[in-house]
């Protein structure tokens, strides 16, 4: 009969009931609920991404949109400033005007007689080329004045309308008079309003009084076609109401149709509104701005730039309009795949775990024991040996780390109330205790020295818990077992782990310390290979307040100090390079860099650095700098004009540098030159023929020469031209160096 008990309280622990028997906790419908939040919360988290890239690719697109905006004004202002410096300085256009101040009467706005206008004609043939090319250009104004009244000789677009004075209503045409100097505006005129480069015009000869003036300007359309071609985007040009009603005469503005739009604070002064996102924003510009808005079912981003106007407080300002429906279309197809993604994580969750209650046999509402609850986590989860065992000592249960130390179970004990806890290892006073605690159905603590796997002793430091059944009797009992020598052995394993990470640090170029943040000037902890770097050993800094202040040199020592503050380090990290003395006297450069460590709270805690041997990448350093001088001397030194093109990434070119000189001998100083390219240098005809010679240059990948023929400011000059492609580590063509000589006239 005692062998049938004792078999019948071997069967499995779930079949059991302990404490107080079975109780209910959520199953498979509780994971499931979980599971489902959990993918909802994914879903919004990833809606937020969704919603964060949107706004950043907007960003970036009104971005860009600004760019080119800016792009454009510039380009168009540099080029009609090239072009009326080209025209202001030829020679046939200052003979011409030389001899028209002396036949035109500007008292009283004589327009002059026959002669004059033979001039004036003489003048038109002169200029018709860069006319015509300013007409393809989209550019509206090239015209001549008299001075110093700024009579008007010859406008080119309207060729018959002359001899009115503008001094009084063009502030930009008085600039020029009073300075002697070309100037670049925007104005409101009466007829129109437009960006202007005005040059004076000097009599022949060096030296000469300014003579007249030449004018040349646009209006928005230029813009406008840009954006279209590079952006497939609008711009148009708002002129504050007071300036337009003051100069543009009324019968010019219902004839240009330049009318008020939204609020009657702007008139549009620009291309025939034929843009449903322009017509859009221009109805509701009462406060202009960057805007978002809907019009005829698409998504459109607005960007405005001041744009100052000569003389006056008030600015205009350019708009342009761009499509932002792709980004929008990409944000919802997003928005929809994360959307479809979450529900068919959901059903497929819980197709899985509908399939897995089916298998199990069991309902979404499971009834769950909890001896299989404690089981879980006791057994399952505890890194210590746990062993499960009836009031009389026979092991029931026990984890894998139990099997990893003692094996499968303990022997059972011979029969006897004493013998079975004494082959446990309790004996003594020890025995009568824990008999008491367990009697009283309370927790035993207690040291025993138990034998291992592996056959030693150890000692470990035991806790039983007794659980009692349905009557309040003691009837199991867990053992949780805790090895006392392994605290020692993980001491010992931690020196061992120190002393490595010392001869580490040893071997290490650089030398490491740390000092606690309230104390600088005492350094915590520094690795050996100071002596061997420094000749100082860890001693003389950690037993010498102020050592590293004391050793620094005298010309970097205010430097250094100043900078050891961490409340001024950038992301609390330091990097910088200064002198240290050595013990002999000798100066060492060294790189400290340094790394602030905060606590919970965030308050400053430790610093971390190290100090790396720099001398050699000083010398280093001073050799490359001279280096870089004596190239510079070189190319500077040369007779031959020399320049540098860059090979843009979209197949462009872009001057990159010049030499004194090329500067000399073309005349295109570094404002006219660096940074530029070739249409915005020498115009779309002439930058047309550079640019072939360009491509051949970078297609064939080798040094070509050829003879080139250029309109230059000091006059146009035959030039022999070397021209030599510069790779970079993959290959591809980058730069391209230009060696160039006047050829001289036979």
């Amino acid at each position: 009969m005692e062998r049938m008990a004792h078999k019948e309280e071997k069967r499995p622990l779930h079949a059991r009931p302990l404490g107080s028997g079975r109780v209910r906790r959520p199953g498979l419908r509780g994971v499931w609920l979980l599971v489902l939040i959990g993918w909802l919360v994914l879903g919004a988290l990833a809606a937020f991404v969704v919603r964060d890239d949107y706004e950043e690719a907007m960003a970036s697109r009104e971005e860009r949109l600004q760019g080119a905006i800016d792009s454009a004004l510039e380009g168009r202002q540099a080029e009609l400033a090239r072009i009326a410096r080209i025209l202001a300085r030829d020679e046939r256009v200052r003979s011409i005007l030389s001899r028209a101040r002396a036949t035109v009467e500007l008292e009283g706005g004589g327009k002059g007689g026959e002669e004059s206008a033979n001039l004036r004609g003489e003048l038109a043939d002169a200029v018709t080329p860069i006319s015509i090319e300013l007409i393809e250009g989209q550019d509206r104004v090239l015209q001549f004045h008299l001075g110093p009244e700024s009579v008007s000789f010859l406008r080119m677009h309207e060729p018959g309308y002359f001899g009115d004075s503008l001094a009084e209503v063009r502030p930009l045409l008085g600039q020029v008079y009073r300075r002697g100097e070309g100037a670049l505006g925007f104005e409101v005129g009466r007829v129109f309003s437009g960006f202007r480069a005005v040059e004076p015009i000097r009599a022949p000869g060096v030296g000469g009084a300014v003579i007249g003036t030449v004018e040349v300007g646009t209006g928005v359309l230029p813009v406008d076609v840009y954006l279209q071609d590079s952006l497939g985007a609008r711009a148009a040009l708002l002129l504050p109401a007071g300036l337009a009603e003051t100069h543009i005469w009324e019968e010019m503005r219902e004839q240009r149709r330049i009318l008020p739009v939204g609020g009657g604070e702007y008139y549009l002064d620009g291309p025939r509104i034929d843009h449903s996102g322009l017509r859009e924003y221009l109805s509701r510009v009462d406060r202009p701005g960057d805007a978002r808005f809907t019009a005829d079912g698409e998504r459109w981003l607005a960007v405005t730039r001041p744009v100052p106007v000569v003389d006056e407080e008030h600015a205009a300002l350019l708009v342009a309009i761009e499509s932002v429906e792709d980004l929008w279309a990409a944000r919802n197809a997003r928005l929809v795949q994360i959307g479809l993604a979450v529900v068919l994580a959901i059903l497929f969750t819980t197709l899985a775990l509908w399939l897995l209650s089916r298998w199990q046999g069991t309902r979404w509402m499971v009834m769950v024991d909890r001896a299989e609850e404690e089981r879980d986590a006791l057994f399952q989860l505890s890194p210590q040996p746990v062993e499960l065992t009836d009031s009389g000592g026979r092991s029931l249960l026990v984890n894998d780390a139990y099997r990893r130390v003692f094996g499968e179970s303990r022997p059972d004990a011979p029969d006897g109330e004493t013998d079975r806890w004494q082959a446990r290892g309790i004996e003594g006073l020890q025995l009568e205790s824990f008999e008491r605690a367990i009697a009283e159905g309370e927790r035993w603590n207690g040291a025993l020295r138990l034998s291992s796997l592996l056959g030693d002793s150890v000692w470990y430091r035991v806790q039983v818990v007794p659980i009692a059944d349905a009557a309040g009797r003691t009837a199991w009992l867990w053992w949780f077992y805790q090895d006392v020598d392994r605290e020692r052995r993980a001491a010992a394993v931690a020196q061992a782990e120190r002393d490595r990470l010392d001869a580490l640090l040893s071997a290490s170029p650089a030398v490491i310390y740390t000092y606690l943040a309230d104390h600088p000037e005492r350094i915590e902890y520094v690795s050996a290979n100071i002596r061997e770097i420094l000749g100082y050993t860890p001693d003389d800094l950690i037993d010498g307040p102020g050592w590293w202040s004391d050793t620094l040199h005298p010309e970097d020592r205010d430097r250094a100090l100043d900078e050891a503050d961490f409340n001024r380090w950038t992301g609390d990290r330091k990097h910088t390079r200064y002198r240290l003395l050595r013990p002999d006297g000798s100066a060492l450069w060294v790189t400290d860099t340094a790394r602030l460590l905060r606590d919970g709270d965030g308050r400053p805690e430790r610093v971390v650095g190290a100090l790396i041997d720099s001398n050699e990448a000083v010398t280093l350093e001073a050799r490359l700098a001279e280096s870089e001088r004596i190239y510079r001397s070189i190319v500077e030194g040369v007779e031959e004009a020399i320049f540098l093109v860059r090979v843009e990434p979209d197949g462009g070119f872009r001057y990159l540098a010049s030499n004194t000189a090329h500067a000399r001998a073309t005349g295109l100083t570094g404002d006219l030159f660096v940074g530029h390219t070739p249409p915005q240098v020498f115009g779309s005809r002439v930058a047309g023929r550079l640019e072939a010679h360009y491509r051949e240059c970078r297609d064939q990948g080798r040094t070509i020469r050829y003879l080139e023929t250029l309109p230059l400011p000091v006059g146009q000059q035959s030039w022999r031209t070397t021209l030599t492609p510069i790779r970079d580590r993959q290959g591809t063509v980058v730069l391209l160096v230009g060696m160039a000589v006047v050829e001289e006239e036979s």
